[in-house]
């Protein structure tokens, strides 16, 4: 493989010279570019270097376990050597994939020396071991897990008691109720229990096993829920740091957490919500695919062009439209082989009075809103349909009511910035709506659940980071280790070079 690397070597650097070239004609850098201009510039020009190590008294920095090399080559140049102060965790490293090196802290740890045993010529070591947010059940159970599973083959440190969360709040003694609680749910024993008949079970493939993972998430999700709603009506007592004094459970005191929440949240929401409890999810930020910003954007595609049957359709069973489907399928039986809007045109020939008032209802809507996009700007167009059908209050209606209209006042918002760029129009913006889709892009969700909104909430770990809630819901644990990336033909490590496998 020496002689094809060789190869793929020289076509990555003529690919970088080529993409460098490019980006100059075009006067545009990326992020990495900064980052490399600027160590270009430290290592090979003295004069300011030396400015820069005079102007800084100070070099302070955070999360130090995720520095890449080049980030360190940058902030050692213009260092004194002595004025550096890092802060880091190698425990919570998370960024290895790009590029991190959590080694260039464990250096530095294993090497650094602590207070009382410090010559003075040698670098400090300062621990800081307290953790000021969580209880002592919550650190205790922590230390027991990781104590076992840490090491230095995996996660690049001894898990000991140097290594311990130790107590650094000022809580009350603990409540008899507040502990930990392990919730272990055996899938194939409640498969068991249900009455499913023999002929009905299947060879286990790709696809079988796909539905059961699911299965198993709306399984627990469903356990959650009751578990919330017992908590719940039992009044569950928790501390209240603010009054200092135990009270009763609220909605706002807990917490699910997952690891991912794109696919898996909105199981848990619905789960929730089917128990007439109130939830907020970090899978609402997939604006694109609430189905409020989806029945508008496909009536905005008509309004541009009407012979497009998917958003056509999207419209009609909408609450716009309000076709059952026993209707559309009277539309569609006029002329089964013509596009739907045809169809629909011939139906109001040939159906009942009431179908074909409910038609003509329809088309004379959307042959308005038609008229009005080619010289309405695009904004006013869209506030002119929430008017027009009473979409944005049905909305309201609906589920998670306040985060969906949100949502439509910012496709209001999102279409007046738009227009006051260089674009214009109609298809333009659908254009850019699409784009956005099939790039996996997103605009973001409207933001509105604030810190004192009592509903339950949904988020990933990551994005937890630094709250605090009395009541906890560690979910959907069971998952295996993501290895995928070890599976690709070229692996990259930044010491040992390429990675090759023959198939």
């Amino acid at each position: 493989m020496y002689g094809i690397l060789l190869k793929l070597q020289d076509l990555i650097f003529t690919f970088e010279t080529d993409f460098a070239k490019r980006k100059r004609e075009k006067n545009i850098v990326d992020f990495s570019d900064v980052e490399h201009f600027a160590l270009d510039i430290l290592l090979n020009a003295k004069e300011v270097v030396k400015k820069y190590q005079n102007k800084f008294e100070e070099i302070a920095i955070d999360e130090y376990q995720d520095s890449n090399l080049v980030q360190e080559y940058i902030l050692t140049a213009i260092s004194r050597n002595n004025n550096i102060f890092m802060v880091g965790d190698v425990k919570q490293s998370i960024y290895k994939f790009r590029q991190a090196m959590p080694e260039l802290f464990l250096d530095k740890y294993e090497t650094y020396a602590k207070k009382e045993a410090r010559k003075p010529e040698e670098d400090l070591k300062i621990q800081l071991f307290k953790n000021f947010r969580s209880k002592q059940n919550i650190l205790q159970f922590t230390n027991l897990i990781f104590a076992d599973i840490m090491s230095k083959t995996l996660g690049d440190i001894h898990y000991n008691e140097e290594e311990f969360l130790n107590l650094g709040a000022n809580y009350p003694a603990i409540h008899q109720n507040e502990k930990i609680e392990i919730h272990v749910i055996d899938s194939v024993a409640v498969e068991e229990n249900e009455e499913i008949e023999e002929g009905e079970k299947t060879e286990q493939t790709e696809e079988n096993q796909e539905e059961e993972n699911i299965a198993d998430v709306e399984l627990e999700a469903k356990f959650v829920a009751h578990q919330i709603q017992k908590l719940i009506q039992d009044n569950f007592q928790v501390w209240d740091k603010k009054q200092e004094k135990y009270r009763n459970i609220q909605y706002k005191d807990i917490v699910i957490l997952l690891r991912s929440t794109s696919n898996v949240a909105p199981i848990y929401e619905q789960e929730i919500l089917n128990l007439q409890m109130p939830v907020f999810s970090d899978s609402s930020q997939e604006y694109l695919d609430s189905i409020e910003i989806q029945t508008m954007v496909s009536l905005l595609k008509i309004i541009d062009n009407p012979m497009q049957d998917i958003p056509l359709v999207t419209v009609m069973r909408s609450n716009i439209g309000k076709f059952t489907d026993d209707e559309l399928i009277q539309i569609r039986l006029a002329d089964k082989q013509d596009n739907f809007y045809t169809c629909l045109q011939k139906a109001k020939l040939s159906v009942e009075n009431e179908l074909k008032s409910k038609i003509e209802t329809f088309l004379q809507s959307l042959q308005q809103w038609r008229k009005e996009q080619e010289y309405l700007a695009l904004d006013e167009l869209i506030g002119k349909i929430y008017s027009d059908t009473g979409y944005y209050n049905y909305a309201g209606l609906m589920p998670n009511g306040l985060l969906r209209q949100a949502n439509l006042r910012m496709l209001f918002e999102r279409a007046k910035q738009y227009e006051t760029a260089s674009f214009k129009g109609l298809y333009n913006f659908i254009h850019f709506i699409e784009k956005l889709t099939l790039s996996s892009g997103d605009m973001g969700a409207a933001k509105i659940i604030g810190e004192n909104d009592n509903v339950i909430r949904i988020m990933s770990i990551h994005k937890s980071k630094g709250l605090e809630f009395p009541v906890v819901f560690l979910a959907s644990t069971g998952k295996q280790f993501n290895l995928m990336d070890l599976n690709q033909n070229i692996l990259l490590h930044q010491e040992l070079g390429i990675r090759s496998e023959i198939y």
